[in-house]
């Protein structure tokens, strides 16, 4: 049969499906118009990005700092939708987008992150109540709304265990989720008053919880169980006001960001303190309201501070040595950035909150300190 023969008799085929009454009419009509519209949607996109997307190709490197010092930091790339990392342009895909709308699963809040063994970035969504799952090898998004038929109220932190089990705390409902690495719910605890950051050490499998209502850390099993705790309300070492963020270094050393005390306090993996550092200021190095931390291989600190809208770099000994980002939307810009990671491959994913994206960084010459 020739082509065109072939093409009447599918259009003929239309026809009787059609001609089955006013229904069919009317659905095939609302069809047709559905897949011509993606069609045309698909035709007008270029490149695979969302309402943030880039073309870094024809963009000026960003780096800090300026020349001519030598560069330190440099902007890599951004996600706020799945299409920044190339999900999502199926055709199912966009016709789900036309029926539902293409902003569906962008990001409203992001909060805590983290990277698992596999690359896949989870980031904890407060505004949406979800955690977005973005797999950026395989090019696939995915996302988790509940713990079995409980929905979250307010997600805050995320991290991952050896086996890439998702932990989530959940700040309102006071509770700690954890699914495995397919997103199946595997259990759910109580975690004090107001969980917020977490952090876990793999080899032990120790769990870390800050809990913001009650000014300490919970230390316990993965599974919730033989909790201990270090911290209390107050003003000297090894207290806290209203603490809001952990990170475990490569040998375990615990960092928490003690926020209304503007201080960086460090302990070892069993809570005994070693050190700590800051002030409150409008100064390079000081501290307005301090969020997420992270620390590179190197053990430079990062602290993302949201008064400031920037990430400051401090060593050990909590010597300021570097800053990037700004006050704004545009790229290496912020506004309210909370939570911070620090891949094994040296990316630095700052959660940049009110710009509703994640912005990812590199630390360049890896195995060197940064000043």
């Amino acid at each position: 049969m020739s082509a065109g023969k072939r093409a009447h008799g599918s259009a003929k085929g239309f026809c009787s499906l059609a001609s089955g009454g006013r229904v069919g009419v009317s659905l095939l009509t609302v069809l047709l118009l559905i897949v011509f519209g993606v069609t045309l949607t698909s035709c007008s996109t270029s490149g695979g990005g969302g309402a943030d997307a880039e073309d870094l190709s024809s963009q000026k490197a960003l780096i800090w700092p300026s020349p001519p010092a030598p560069p330190r930091i440099s902007y890599s790339k951004t996600i706020a939708t799945p299409k920044d990392i190339g999900a999502g342009t199926g055709f199912f895909r966009r016709l789900a987008d036309v029926l539902f709308g293409s902003a569906a699963n962008n990001m409203i809040k992001p909060y805590g992150l983290t990277v698992d063994s596999d690359g896949r970035v989870l980031v904890a969504d407060t505004a949406l109540k979800r955690l977005h799952i973005y797999d950026v090898k395989q090019k696939k998004y995915s996302h988790i709304e509940s713990a079995g038929d409980t929905g979250f109220v307010s997600i805050i932190g995320v991290a991952v265990d050896a086996d890439d089990n998702i932990y989530l705390t959940d700040s309102i409902a006071a509770m700690i989720y954890v699914f495995n690495s397919k997103g199946k719910y595997i259990r759910g605890f109580n975690a004090g008053t107001k969980p917020t950051g977490l952090a876990i050490d793999k080899p032990a499998g120790r769990l870390y919880v800050v809990d913001t209502g009650e000014h300490n850390v919970r230390m316990s099993g993965l599974d919730g169980k033989g909790v201990k705790t270090f911290g209390e309300r107050g003003d000297t070492e090894g207290k806290f006001s209203f603490p809001v963020d952990i990170f475990l270094d490569d040998r375990s050393d615990v960092y928490v960001v003690d926020t209304m005390n503007y201080k960086i306090q460090i302990f070892d993996r069993n809570g005994r303190f070693i050190s700590r550092f800051g002030t409150q200021g409008d100064g390079s190095g000081d501290f307005g309201r301090p969020k997420g931390i992270a620390v590179d291989h190197d053990g430079n600190i990062y602290l993302a501070d949201a008064l400031f809208d920037t990430v400051q770099i401090f060593d050990r000994e909590g010597n300021y040595m570097l800053n990037f980002g700004s006050v704004g939307n545009a790229r290496g810009a912020f506004w309210m950035p909370s939570g911070l990671h620090i891949d094994s491959g040296g990316y630095i994913y700052v959660a940049d909150s009110y710009n509703r994206r994640v912005q990812i960084f590199e630390h360049l010459g890896e195995g060197e300190k940064i000043m």
